[in-house]
């Protein structure tokens, strides 16, 4: 089961989240704790968050490797600073591919948003 980061408070860096914390996003995707499928939270990332000095609209930064496999995502940590930020490590449920359309969080327009789980009979529970 996937695991979710949310934090909204005053502006702290990134990197003070996902890499600092007992308990960090990082660690849970490769230690998690309470797991009740897979072992791991490996296929794919995602961290969301607002910056209002420069709009409205959030920035999103996703992956398709896990977490601790994106070299990139350690430097760029420190220069993200933010009051509200929603990150999540993925463990893909069975039949569902590794794909960045899968990793959270989502964007639409202004909003961002995770989920944990999945809805049986997505597509008939529409009509």
């Amino acid at each position: 089961m996937c695991r979710i980061l949310g934090y909204l408070g005053q502006p702290v860096v990134l990197k003070r989240l996902l890499y600092e914390p007992e308990h960090s996003l990082l660690v849970q995707s490769y230690q998690p704790k309470e797991m009740t499928s897979g072992v791991v939270n490996a296929d794919g990332y995602g961290i969301g968050w607002y910056d209002p000095a420069r709009g409205i609209d959030p920035f999103v930064y996703r992956h398709t490797l896990p977490i601790w496999g994106d070299a990139n995502l350690p430097h760029l940590s420190r220069y993200i600073e933010s009051g509200t930020i929603l990150g999540c490590v993925r463990s893909a449920t069975a039949g569902q591919p590794v794909d960045l359309s899968n990793c959270q969080p989502f964007q639409c327009d202004r909003w961002l948003g995770v989920h944990n789980g999945f809805i049986e009979q997505f597509r008939q529970t529409l009509y």
